[in-house]
């Protein structure tokens, strides 16, 4: 027999960013606590409001499944004595396994002898068993912030009641402090409640008629589409923002989607200003024509039903324009002046303690531009290096400045008030796009002038936080460096921009006037991060990790060229001689491992094997560079596993270690000159073969 199962845990209102994966978090601890338990059960369904996590779970079975065990005992010679009679260890096992001595047995194993019982653990009740399990699901949620409640337990908010029902029977479960019962609670207001369920059966349909809408997938697609009538009744349509109707439907449980208006006056604000100024703390949706131009409309969700929109409506009307009067003054101060004349105002706010100020990190970028932007677009340098110049002049307008509700907007702001200064549209523009990308996922930079500033921007934090010794450790990383690095990775990679990483980051060292020894130090800190990150973005891209670490060892400094050539190894990975390859180069690694750099003397080259391979690299190495020069890495590969063959037959015929010196280093260079080769692609003796155990290992 089976039965549905309930669980809701019903709290004060929860943050809407907590809920999605806490609600993920619940589903998967309550699977693995069910099969842990050797309960069967079928389908699983979640729920979930501001005041509410709720699990189906679809046929539970009513009983544990029965579980035949081996229990292990001591050692033979423990149990037993000389006599064969059972000793107190033999005794001591047998009860704590609830069986008779004589139903020991003795159990050959790798460590000799020992005596064992197969046991039959019968299944209990789902009854007995389930109330600890959904303890224990529910004690797994993971929140950002949690607080005591009850003795020990934490939750994000408090619980104010529980459900865990089977079939139509009340579990036994307690958390918090907080019994649970058969009783759930409605919308606040309207229909408190508490209101009886009989079960997993009428759980959303009593929800419903108490104006709880319990299924958040429903509730979000209600929302949309009723935000969508109401921007066609106001002659216009939605300005789409999954995010915003992620977060508004966690938001609510009764939703209602209502249009206010405001004045048109305010439409000449920049658009980002009147959009930001709806979401910041109201959570308006906005309306906007076809042709992209916004309306004087806002969409509000509201957590109650239909009959108060009027009343709700004018207290909402009022505070956004409140919120927009205080945009338009802010805007009318910034627009006083042109935006080059704010950037001396830079002078007086500290960047990073220790660190300067934002016109020392302004000046840094300056000349930053200039020393990269050749590499990455050199027609756009000098709109990059003009941005660079007012990139940050935006964080002292009113606007932006204190902590506004508007501060999130710099770098549009910047962009806006560029435009309206009368800068170069490409100058405009990246302002706005230094920031990108500014989280994962998140849009690159569209022109070159922007990917200037953009690389320049974040190479310039990360090397100055390095320098101060402001590096991120473990889980911390408070000025988000390693986003930042990802960023630089993905602008590199994605726009296939041919950019030396190592000058780059010497140059950004040059900026802040450290010494020679201390700038290497930084510099080589610097990269071995970013090579860091690299490794992990490739391997997410769907490289494998000893074909990353095989290419990122040999050369990092052209994450373009890295890609190819991972490419390329991929290819050629199932091809037969790769794995003869990697052999022949492990045994040159390991050969030269502590050997110095040598001339390599020809003349000291008797042996047929070690002249064919010297010719067989040497005419490689001509091939692979023109291959490389056009662009063909496959080609390139293809003429480093020609190799395979003369490297092995050097191995089986020549001895390399021998006593006379001006031989063993003839050899030695010989084999040093193939590495070098080798490396133009990858370091080959890094990459694991099939039926090696190689571990991914990611940071």
């Amino acid at each position: 027999m089976t039965k549905d199962l309930v669980l809701e845990i019903g709290v004060e209102e929860i943050p809407a960013s907590y809920i999605p994966p806490a609600l993920a978090a619940l589903e998967e601890s309550l699977r693995a606590g069910l099969a842990g338990a050797r309960l069967a059960f079928g389908p699983v369904e979640t729920y979930a409001t501001p005041r509410r996590l709720a699990v189906i779970v679809r046929g539970v079975a009513e009983r544990q499944e029965d579980l035949l065990r081996e229990a292990m005992g001591p050692p033979t010679k423990v149990a037993f004595g000389p006599d064969g009679t059972p000793t107190k260890a033999a005794l001591g096992f047998a009860k704590a396994q609830g069986v008779d001595v004589s139903a020991l047995e003795v159990r050959e194993t790798d460590r000799g002898p020992y005596v064992s019982v197969k046991v039959m653990d019968h299944g209990r009740s789902a009854d007995e068993v389930l109330p600890a399990c959904l303890s224990s699901a529910i004690a797994a949620i993971p929140f950002p912030k949690t607080m005591r409640w009850g003795r020990e337990e934490r939750f994000a908010r408090p619980i104010r009641w529980l459900v865990a029902m089977l079939g139509d029977r009340v579990l036994g479960l307690e958390y918090a402090g907080v019994q649970s019962s058969a009783q759930t609670w409605g919308l606040r207001a309207w229909a408190p409640g508490p209101h009886r369920l009989s079960g997993a059966a009428d759980y959303v349909e009593t929800l419903a008629r108490n104006r709880v809408a319990a299924d958040h997938r429903v509730r979000r697609a209600s929302i949309e589409r009723d935000a969508e009538a109401q921007a066609a009744e106001c002659g216009g349509r939605l300005v789409k923002d999954d995010a915003l109707l992620d977060e508004v439907t966690f938001l609510v449980e009764c939703p209602t989607v209502f249009a206010g208006r405001f004045d048109e006056r305010f439409l000449k604000l920049p658009r980002d200003v009147i959009i930001a100024a709806m979401k910041g703390h109201q959570r308006y949706f906005a309306v906007e024509t076809e042709a992209g131009q916004l309306l004087p409309f806002f969409l509000c969700v509201m957590n109650a039903p239909p009959d108060f929109v009027d009343g709700i409506r004018q207290g909402n009307e009022r505070v956004l324009v409140s919120r927009l009067d205080d945009a338009e003054f802010y805007w009318h101060e910034d627009t006083r002046s042109p935006l080059a004349d704010k950037v001396e105002s830079l002078r007086k706010v500290v960047w990073l303690e220790g660190l300067g100020s934002l016109y020392e990190k302004t000046e840094r970028l300056e000349r930053l531009a200039r020393a990269v932007g050749a590499a990455i677009a050199p027609g756009e340098t000098g709109a990059a290096v003009r941005a660079a110049r007012l990139a940050k002049v935006d964080l002292v307008t009113e606007m932006v400045k204190d902590g506004k509700e508007f501060t999130a907007l710099q770098g549009t702001m910047g962009r806006e008030y560029a435009r309206v200064s009368r800068e170069p549209e490409a100058v405009a523009q990246a302002i706005y796009e230094h920031y990108l990308p500014r989280f994962a996922g998140d849009d690159l930079p569209l022109t070159g002038a922007g990917t200037i500033l953009s690389v320049c921007d974040k190479l310039d934090s990360i090397v100055g936080c390095f320098s101060a010794g402001l590096v991120p450790s473990g889980s911390q990383d408070p000025y988000a460096l390693r986003r930042q690095a990802i960023g630089i990775v993905r602008m590199i990679d994605e726009k296939r921009l041919v950019v030396s990483l190592g000058e780059a980051v010497r140059a950004a060292a040059a900026g802040y006037g450290i010494d020679d020894g201390r700038a290497r130090e930084v510099g080589d800190s610097v990269l071995d991060f970013l090579r860091q990150r690299a490794r992990n973005y490739f391997m997410d891209a769907g490289f494998s990790y000893d074909l990353v670490d095989a290419v990122l060892e040999a050369s990092f400094d052209d994450l373009v060229g890295a890609r190819r050539r991972l490419v390329a190894l991929t290819h050629f990975r199932a091809n037969e001689d790769f794995a003869g390859l990697v052999i022949g180069a492990r045994r040159v690694n390991n050969i030269l491992k502590g050997q110095p750099e040598r001339e390599l003397d020809r003349a000291a080259l008797g042996e047929p094997a070690a002249l064919a391979l010297d010719e067989a690299a040497r005419a490689a190495s001509g091939r692979v560079s023109a291959a490389l020069d056009g662009g063909d890495y496959d080609a390139a590969v293809r003429e480093l596993l020609h190799l395979r063959r003369p490297i092995d037959t050097f191995f089986d015929d020549v001895m390399v270690m021998v006593e006379d010196e001006r031989l063993r280093g003839a050899r030695l260079a010989l084999l040093a000159g193939v590495r070098r080769l080798f490396y133009t692609i990858a370091d080959f003796a890094k990459v694991v073969l099939e039926g090696e155990e190689g571990e991914r290992q990611a940071t």
